[in-house]
């Protein structure tokens, strides 16, 4: 019996990982690591958000969402940072 609900809860936990998708976000503006850190804790902190890492290099974020999530809230977390984003990619 634990084996059967052990299978059924991992089944369920990748069905729900399916229904996320991956945004890629351009992020204008950053010039050093407490521009990412910034940037990191803003997406982290909006609602709904599953995972965000910000990079200095690329100038981009990528940011784990509901498939189901508005992604202007996104844009409305960066431009609070005072920095400029737009959506490169969005991936299923």
């Amino acid at each position: 019996m634990k084996l059967v609900l052990f299978i059924a809860l991992i089944l369920c936990s990748v069905s729900s990982w399916a229904a996320n998708r991956q945004v890629t976000l351009d992020v204008k503006g950053m010039t050093c690591p407490l521009c990412v850190t910034v940037v990191n804790k803003a997406l982290r902190q909006t609602d709904g958000v599953i995972k965000a890492k910000a990079s200095l290099k690329t100038e981009q974020a990528i940011v784990t969402v509901p498939e189901d999530f508005n992604l202007d809230i996104l844009l409305k977390a960066v431009d609070k940072t005072g920095y400029k984003g737009s959506i490169n990619k969005i991936e299923n």
